[in-house]
């Protein structure tokens, strides 16, 4: 499954630690996990270090929010490992 939006971001607790767009998020059908990708926007260099962090984006009314379990941010590009996704809140 694939999907895709226009802004999101990275928080620890609810502190915002990256925000980034568009991005897109894939999961595959033989495993849990999902691969998230997206252009960074901002970054707090200090928060992004901390744990736990969350990703949280927006499609359509719903706020989706996975935890983190690995990340990587090249030059613009973020990318992450996101584990099961947490119920809506």
């Amino acid at each position: 499954m694939i999907l895709k939006g226009v802004t999101g971001e990275i928080r620890w607790s609810y502190l915002p630690a990256a925000v980034f767009g568009p991005w897109r998020v894939e999961t595959q059908e033989d495993t849990a996990l999902s691969t998230l990708t997206g252009t960074l926007v901002s970054v707090d260099g200090y928060r992004v270090t901390q744990s736990p962090l969350v990703a949280v984006v927006s499609v359509g009314r719903r706020r989706l929010t996975w935890p983190i379990t690995d990340m990587q941010i090249s030059g613009d590009t973020i990318t992450a490992v996101l584990g099961l996704r947490q119920e809506d809140r």
